[in-house]
């Protein structure tokens, strides 16, 4: 028994050095556009979202699914607004163009260029739509900023990348055995007014592959 003071002594710090805060290295080649290349190959994929929202001291969470084949995409979001409650989304991207649909704004559909400023009820929706399933791809690209942080896991720096309204900060990227991604965390930031909105959105690919069809909204369903 008077042995083990000693021995705890000494393995104590060997397992606090093998547990620290990780290590993370730089990448050599190009992993991740490998691994986003092969994905996109699969033509198609099913995608489940998490968002969280931070913006004047409150914070929006959201959850959903969708799919999505290409440059096109419909995600379909459950959501709670501080004073405004909870409510559902759904979302059809089609190239440059996104379309948005909320019983908070009535039973049409609203268009807007991806990337712009999107209000409804006061409440500026780029937060929640500012990344796409094939968006989130295309980020990951950027990987000269990039390092390993283990089997399959990488961050990179996307500090300076901006598209509209929206400034990319990080991402995370999981990628498979079968070298697909199939988790992308982004953060980023959105500008609403004199504001900042800073969103944290997780998105988890699965079933490569899957038939999906968009269904771009009829001009009738619109809100002129």
């Amino acid at each position: 028994m008077a042995a083990r003071g000693p021995l705890l002594l000494i393995v104590l710090p060997l397992v606090i050095s093998a547990c620290g805060g990780g290590s993370s290295t730089p990448v050599t080649g190009d992993p991740l556009g490998d691994a986003v290349r092969h994905t996109l190959a699969q033509k198609s994929a099913m995608v489940a979202l998490d968002a969280k929202v931070d913006l004047s001291g409150q914070s929006i969470n959201a959850s959903g699914d969708g799919a999505f084949a290409g440059g096109t995409s419909h995600v379909h979001l459950n959501f709670d607004v501080p004073l405004l409650g909870s409510s559902t989304l759904d979302e059809v991207v089609v190239g440059k163009v996104l379309w948005v649909k909320s019983p908070l704004i009535g039973k049409k559909w609203l268009r807007f260029e991806s990337g712009k400023s999107a209000k409804v009820a006061g409440f500026d929706l780029s937060a929640l739509t500012g990344v796409t399933p094939t968006g989130a791809l295309a980020l990951l690209q950027h990987d000269d900023n990039s390092t390993s942080l283990g089997k399959g896991h990488y961050r990179l720096d996307l500090g300076g990348i901006t598209s509209g309204d929206i400034q990319y900060n990080s991402a995370e990227a999981w990628v498979d055995d079968q070298n697909l991604v199939r988790k992308v965390k982004l953060d980023f930031d959105v500008n609403v007014g004199s504001d900042k909105a800073h969103s944290i959105v997780t998105i988890n690919y699965s079933n490569f592959g899957t038939p999906f069809t968009v269904t771009v909204p009829a001009a009738s369903e619109v809100a002129g």
